[in-house]
């Protein structure tokens, strides 16, 4: 058995990332949404045009986790972006905006080793504040974040159709840098 890996997307990755995006958001939020509302989000945000264009901005990183040949999960890190709340942060920053495992992994650690990953990529670029925000109501996801140290400092909305969400947003400042 091998162990999971992680690596910088390329090009050629798009149309998995497109995939697990897709994938991950509607397993995540189909309960959350009204089906059309969820599959028009998808299509025009999580398509391979939409992956595309986010991938090319600059200091838009994305990692895929793969483990025995398959992927089973990613991360999208922002470098010196700061929140949409209009919040400054200790800078440098960098955005957590998407870390995603694909439920058939739940359970085995995957979700860390990917937040160990941004952690790196933190350290590696002189990272002062790691942020991210997070649905009100994911509260596997808002366990995860406060026991990686994460805390609330603000709040900021997501709009998926018709229906308007409360984000919660979280930081962690990081030390030694």
């Amino acid at each position: 058995m091998t162990e999971p890996s992680v690596r910088r997307a390329q090009e050629a990755d798009l149309p998995a990332l497109s995939m697990l995006e897709q994938q991950t958001f509607r397993d995540t939020f189909s309960n959350v949404y009204d089906p059309r509302d969820l599959e028009e989000f998808l299509s025009t945000k999580k398509n391979l045009a939409a992956i595309q264009d986010t991938f090319n901005q600059p200091g838009t990183l994305y990692f895929i986790l793969s483990h025995e040949g398959e992927d089973a999960g990613f991360l999208q890190l922002n470098l010196h972006r700061q929140p949409d709340n209009g919040t400054l942060l200790p800078e440098p920053v960098m955005e957590l905006e998407k870390i995603y495992v694909l439920p058939a992994y739940f359970g085995k650690g995957f979700g860390k080793i990917l937040m160990d990953h941004a952690l790196k990529i933190a350290r590696d670029n002189f990272v002062r504040t790691l942020w991210l925000g997070v649905w009100e109501n994911n509260h596997r996801a808002k366990a995860f974040y406060q026991k990686e140290g994460f805390t609330p400092f603000g709040e900021h909305s997501f709009t998926v159709g018709r229906q308007t969400d409360r984000d919660l947003l979280l930081a962690k400042v990081l030390q030694g840098v």
